[in-house]
């Protein structure tokens, strides 16, 4: 094997990898379209954190209680620029079956679509660079 081959034989995994997440994260956007439901929720906290640039980053945390269930803290993932005024109400779509599960609104992450096209093409690059590897 040359340095080239090695070199392409190293992207394979690490492209299925990313496949099988990008997937994984699709099926869980499809989950939550078709069956979440909204909730109105209260920001009770917001965490500060910084970006790779240094750029501040706000992440809040809500709090909801489904119909019969206990009350959930979920915080985002996606954080914004600037700073977030709590308490406040704002909108959230849960998973009843996993409440936890849940995205708020105007907090987006990758859609089903960008995560299903991210899916696909890691899988054909895996399969692309295995086939011109080993053929």
């Amino acid at each position: 094997m040359n340095l080239d081959q090695i070199v392409m034989a190293s992207f394979i995994p690490v492209s299925a990898g990313l496949s099988g997440w990008a997937f994984v994260k699709a099926w869980t956007n499809f989950r939550l379209l078709t069956r979440g439901q909204w909730i109105e929720a209260e920001i009770v906290y917001v965490r500060e954190d910084t970006n790779g640039d240094g750029d501040p980053r706000f992440y809040p945390e809500v709090a909801y209680t489904p119909p019969d269930s206990d009350e959930v803290r979920v915080e985002s993932k996606v954080g914004r620029l600037y700073p977030i005024d709590y308490p406040t109400r704002i909108r959230v779509r849960y998973d009843p079956a996993k409440p936890r599960r849940a995205r708020l609104q105007g907090y987006g992450e990758p859609g089903l679509f960008a995560c299903l096209v991210g899916g696909v093409g890691g899988a054909f690059l895996a399969v692309g660079l295995f086939m011109d590897l080993f053929t």
